[in-house]
């Protein structure tokens, strides 16, 4: 029954968060949408925002992961290029992920706030950075690249993830079209073609 309660109230969490938002969201509200009492909140989570937190984390995970949907890296593939292929569905996806981003951006900032959570989101974007250079070293030209490079690259595509979304937020009309950034990334893999490989010391 415990372990029902807890599930209840981390649901409960999750829906009022998303739907209200972090400061929105009270502990009648998050006890009464969990159909239990207010003492539950404090006796499985210790209180009211380390519930939160978890909930938060949760939602922000399963948005990174939808937003990171891809198939395994093409190894006759560039980096850049695999960019330009995904470019034109992620920024489909940009308008049914806004109510998500928003938690993210809530989150990010009530970090500020939380050292715990702000270790969480740490951790979160690490794990992130590591699957991008993963995928990137499953190619020919990835394996190639110095390590640094690749890290660089992996932070460079979350910042423009990130930065797509939150631009979206204000005005949609602004950020390119699919196609427009997948033309970008395939000008980008060009120049670098003819650049050559880095330098282990890049």
């Amino acid at each position: 029954m415990a372990g029902n309660t807890k599930a209840a109230l981390l649901d409960a969490a999750k829906r009022l968060v998303f739907e209200r938002g972090y400061s929105g969201t009270s502990v009648r509200e998050l006890a009464a949408t969990a159909g239990t009492n207010i003492a539950a909140v404090n006796y499985h989570f210790g209180s009211r925002e380390k519930l939160l937190n978890q909930a938060t984390m949760e939602l922000f995970r399963e948005w990174m992961d939808r937003v990171s949907e891809r198939g395994p890296a093409d190894p006759n593939v560039e980096p850049l290029q695999q960019l330009a292929v995904r470019a034109r569905a992620w920024v489909d996806q940009i308008p049914a992920m806004q109510p998500a981003f928003v938690v993210a951006l809530e989150t990010m900032l009530q970090s500020r706030r939380s050292p715990e959570l702000r270790g969480q989101l740490a951790e979160h974007y690490a794990k992130l950075r590591q699957r991008a250079i993963e995928e990137m070293l499953a190619t020919e030209r990835g394996s190639q690249m110095p390590r640094r490079y690749l890290e660089v690259a992996a932070s460079y595509m979350l910042a423009v993830g990130d930065g797509m979304q939150l631009q979206a937020l204000f005005d949609p009309e602004s950020i390119p079209t699919g196609e427009e950034l997948a033309t970008f990334y395939e000008g980008l893999a060009a120049a670098a073609r003819a650049a050559g490989p880095p330098s282990p010391d890049s």
